[in-house]
């Protein structure tokens, strides 16, 4: 996961620089070191697939 500026993330399938609140968490259950941070948009197309959880709230994250 890249956080910019503190307070935004990079969407990682578009690489678009959001705030927190916009993005989600896409993370693997079986292993918390797989998190993606996607954009509404991308997290349409994608979906939450099988084995995967999603956190909209990620603001907790910035700094």
């Amino acid at each position: 996961m890249k956080i910019v500026d503190g307070d935004k993330a990079e969407c990682a399938r578009c690489e678009s620089v959001l705030p927190l609140e916009a993005v989600s968490l896409l993370e693997k259950e079986t292993n918390r070191d797989y998190e993606r941070v996607l954009c509404a948009e991308c997290l349409d197309a994608v979906g939450v697939p099988r084995g995967y959880s999603l956190r909209r709230d990620i603001t907790h994250l910035g700094g």
